[in-house]
């Protein structure tokens, strides 16, 4: 990656393969035009999707991602200093990175106070400790300045979308949690030693199996699973974006009566104005 003249940047398959051997900052480095930027900016995209999805899986070190993450950062201001046009800023948008920010923000101050050695690692034991998520709602996010303001200025329909965008959010990850959550049984099960092609090579050993524990998952119980921090600020932060997505509802009904209140007045003024203000004689 040191000669730029190697680079190609219309080859996804070259610059995937490069993203994976960790190079992402050579190939910021190595970026000189605006077509450039955006190709490159497509593919770490994608590959940053792809890695976000296998940490939700397996908890693996988020390095990857990281780098990843900042990369995607770096050429987006690339970007606009190559002469790309900043998107316009929307109210949903607004509303939605505000109510983002007021929980994650929340979450981290909370992770800070627990102690192991006092509070344990059961996970639905630090959670029955913490405020209700209605609690901290209250609290926490409908006090912040921001997201008042960015629930102020929004419509209707941008709340609805935010509601929307959160629900596509929760769908994707609520099963990972709910089954990490989950109390299970330890049980001794049988499982073949041998694959389709051992059995294939070896036929006399074709049945041989082994016997191994298996954790079953038996409905929602101690949740034990929490080992490292990450664990506690996953499962805080579904639990409050549950909240934040029944009071989106909630708020977007709210203001679908405003705004009809709002155009009937303008309606009855209207035909209060034509009755009373009479049209002008032709001659």
């Amino acid at each position: 990656m040191s000669d730029d003249s190697f680079v190609t940047f219309e080859n996804e398959k070259q610059i995937k393969e490069s993203l994976e051997r960790w190079q992402a900052s050579a190939l910021v480095d190595a970026v000189k035009t605006l077509k450039d930027c955006n190709m490159l900016r497509q593919a770490v995209k994608a590959l940053e999707k792809t890695k976000a999805s296998e940490l939700l899986k397996d908890k693996d070190n988020p390095e990857k991602w990281l780098e990843l993450y900042r990369a995607h950062q770096v050429l987006d201001q690339k970007a606009i200093t190559m002469g790309e046009k900043e998107q316009p800023w929307t109210h949903e948008q607004f509303l939605f990175d505000a109510l983002l920010s007021a929980v994650v923000r929340g979450v981290m101050h909370e992770n800070l106070d627990i102690d192991p050695e006092e509070d344990g690692l059961d996970l639905n034991a630090i959670l029955a400790d913490m405020d209700s998520p209605a609690d901290f709602f209250d609290n926490e996010v409908e006090k912040d300045e921001v997201f008042q303001e960015a629930l102020g200025s929004a419509s209707a329909g941008d709340i609805f979308r935010v509601h929307s965008r959160l629900t596509h959010i929760l769908t994707k990850c609520n099963n990972a949690y709910t089954l990490k959550r989950s109390d299970y049984v330890v049980e001794t099960v049988k499982m073949p030693t041998m694959g389709f092609l051992g059995k294939s090579l070896f036929p006399v050993f074709g049945n041989a199996v082994k016997k191994v524990q298996s954790r079953t998952p038996s409905g929602k119980g101690r949740g034990d699973w929490v080992d490292t921090p990450t664990c506690f600020v996953l499962a805080r932060t579904n639990d409050l974006l549950q909240e934040a997505k029944g009071r989106l509802s909630m708020y977007a009904e709210e203001r679908e009566d405003e705004e009809a209140a709002r155009i009937r007045r303008k309606q009855l003024f209207l035909k209060a104005k034509r009755f009373f203000v009479k049209p002008k004689n032709k001659k």
